[in-house]
């Protein structure tokens, strides 16, 4: 393994240069608003003077404003976009934001752009980034389907995302079963709760009362488990369900009673088999008399048996009818939609388009049953796991006998995600409720006052993105966690960059992210939560989840400095003593034989180094016979040992 320096090698600064707003509406406010703390030069531009939503901003950029067309040269010139780091083009108008990115990139060929766009566009976004390199389109809708994925997702996790295809869970508190587990950062020092990030499929739900099969205990509630199967299908049924198969199972009883004299119970079972099959000629000559042909039929016969077969050919026109309308729903998308299994679970959203088809999606792959109302015209295609239907009505009367575990009300008329919202509880008081809302402060504030339901402003989660893909990173999804806005980010490590050449215990102490996945040059898995002692190099791509602030320290390169040190004592036994060195060589970084005089038998501190990394260097050297002790060391001590490594 390389060499793991602790200081930022290559660590470049961060570029210079202005970050410019064009576009002042609800969106470029609250841009602004997340800017200010990192002390960048801002400009604005927009079309007319904007309604101000804080005196802040007014009173910052109310006399510096530029006005004009965003697409025109000279406006963009008076603006300052040839200086410009970072131009964010955020009218409302996607078509606007898209002729003004073509017109930026000819003032200026190096600036990062961030062009807001709609799902109309974005076929052609996917092109702009294809052709143009610095160029990312934004949907600020699409960007909030995680965060409404995990408010309507049923369990005790803090969130649920997705990366190169593998599933990750944030959950509260440690377990020491699981394999795999890693701490989430958080800004403060002194995190309310403790949230670990975990594979999914190494977090289970285990019930304190579970009994181990091998017992007789374990047996005897198995067995019981299974007796109780079909009283617990019974139950799910709904009452029509329940009073046919009521009259199914009294004329197979009556029948075979009936039908079996002179036969035996064999000749009962086929006749009546046969003549709720629809049959009736065949099974009556059966009971006949052999030789006495149809004379000796009786009228009870007769009568009896035209019933059975009546009802038969009911039966069976009504199995077909189901048959033909479960393939044509499925297969097709047609016919509506029938009244669901009794007791299944199901989350329904309402409106939304893109966007619900987006969280619709999300919640498939992870195995939940979604009905959505789409009122849009045109035939929808079906897919498993998800019924579209045109109108409430028809969703309600399928999701009555139902448990909906989640509602999602993505219009963005939030008067009227509240109205209904509040007619839905009366029916399933129970279930999560998700509000979108289009730009609403203090979104969770209102949702706590409104009884307990999400209230999700997308302006809210798309500003936290708009600002960290303006500094040069890619936002693939946002995590609403412990009311912050985390950001899963993707990294491209490339040679003299702030993270090139680190290890990502540096990473994590330095910068407060969260490492959750690497994906290195030549292998084709990724590794799943890294080891903290591995060092990064160009090529790899590290995924992290991190908040705004934390992002914007990786961007200056201005790590925080490692805290611990290690106190060792004595010599390693002498089979030992080369892995001793191979150890303090990886943590401390340097040849091993540079570390040789650390093992001369006297006391030693090792330089500065990360909590994590020097209780694992501390376990590996006490294994090899020394004694060892981690301690804490002063900020300005611990800077000051960077140039004293061995």
């Amino acid at each position: 393994m390389a060499p793991t320096p602790l200081s930022a090698p290559g660590a470049s600064c961060p570029r210079e240069g202005p970050v410019l707003i064009c576009g002042l509406g609800s969106l470029g406010q609250a841009c602004l608003l997340r800017l200010l703390p990192f002390d960048v030069p801002l400009r604005c531009l927009d079309r007319r003077r904007p309604d101000w939503r804080d005196p802040r901003l007014e009173e910052r950029f109310g006399s510096s404003l530029a006005l004009g067309d965003m697409r025109l040269p000279h406006v963009l010139s008076q603006a300052g976009v040839g200086t410009a780091r970072a131009v964010l083009l955020l009218s409302s108008e996607s078509t606007v934001n898209v002729e003004a990115a073509l017109q930026v990139r000819l003032l200026n060929p190096t600036a990062d752009l961030v062009v807001r766009s709609s799902g109309q566009l974005a076929s052609l976004g996917a092109l702009l980034e294809e052709r143009l390199p610095g160029v990312a389109v934004v949907d600020p809708l699409l960007l909030t389907a995680g965060a409404i994925t995990e408010a309507l997702r049923p369990g005790d996790q803090e969130a649920c995302f997705r990366v190169d295809g593998e599933s990750y869970l944030v959950v509260e508190g440690s377990d020491p079963a699981r394999r795999q587990q890693r701490a989430l950062r958080h800004d403060g020092e002194n995190p309310v709760r403790s949230l670990q990030v975990v594979p999914m499929g190494s977090h289970h739900h285990r019930s304190a009362e579970a009994v181990p099969a091998t017992t007789a205990r374990g047996r005897w509630l198995a067995l019981r488990r299974g007796l109780g199967a079909p009283l617990r299908l019974w139950r799910q049924c709904s009452r029509l369900q329940q009073a046919g198969l009521l009259v199914i199972l009294v004329l197979l009883t009556l029948g075979l009673a009936l039908f079996s004299a002179g036969g035996g119970w064999r000749q009962g079972v086929f006749v009546t088999l046969a003549l709720l099959l629809g049959e009736y000629v065949d099974p009556v000559n059966v009971m006949l008399p052999p030789g006495d042909g149809i004379a000796a039929a009786s009228p009870w016969l007769i009568g009896v048996t035209l019933l059975y077969a009546l009802i038969g050919t009911l039966l069976t026109s009504a199995l077909v009818a189901v048959i033909l309308e479960r393939l044509l729903r499925e297969s097709f998308g047609l016919g509506r939609p029938g009244r669901f299994r009794r007791g299944s679970r199901w989350i329904l959203l309402a409106e939304g388009e893109e966007l619900a088809e987006r969280v619709a999606g999300n919640l498939v792959r992870d195995g939940l049953q979604v009905l959505r109302i789409d009122p849009r015209p045109g035939p929808v295609l079906q897919r498993p796991g998800m019924v579209v239907v045109p109108r409430w009505e028809a969703a309600l009367a399928a999701l009555r006998p139902c448990r909906l575990e989640g509602i999602g009300l993505l219009s963005v008329d939030l008067l009227a995600n509240l109205q209904e919202t509040f007619q839905l509880q009366k029916a399933w008081p129970e279930a999560r409720y998700v509000i979108l809302s289009h730009a609403v402060e203090a979104a969770e504030q209102l949702g706590d006052l409104l009884g307990g339901m999400a209230v999700i402003s997308s302006m809210d989660l798309v500003a936290d993105a708009v600002v960290a893909t303006a500094f040069g990173e890619r936002v693939e999804e946002i995590c609403r966690i412990d009311g912050a806005n985390h950001l899963l980010v993707r990294y491209r490590i490339q040679q003299g960059d702030a993270l090139w050449g680190l290890n990502l215990s540096r990473v994590e102490q330095g910068y407060g992210v969260t490492t959750i996945h690497l994906l290195r040059p030549g292998r084709r898995s990724p590794l799943v939560l890294p080891s903290l002692d591995l060092v990064l190099a160009a090529g790899d791509q590290l995924v992290v989840l991190a908040t705004l602030a934390q992002l914007r320290r990786v961007e200056l390169g201005c790590p925080v400095p490692p805290g611990w040190r290690l106190r060792l004592q004595g010599a390693p036994r002498e089979e030992g003593r080369f892995e001793a060195l191979q150890s303090l060589a990886r943590h401390l970084g340097g040849a091993p034989g540079a570390m040789d005089p650390l093992l001369d038998g006297k006391e030693h501190l090792t330089p500065a180094l990360d909590r994590e990394l020097a209780e694992q260097l501390a376990e590996d050297l006490r294994r090899q016979g020394l004694h060892c002790t981690v301690e804490a060391v002063a900020v300005a001590e611990a800077a000051a040992s960077e140039g004293l490594r061995p």
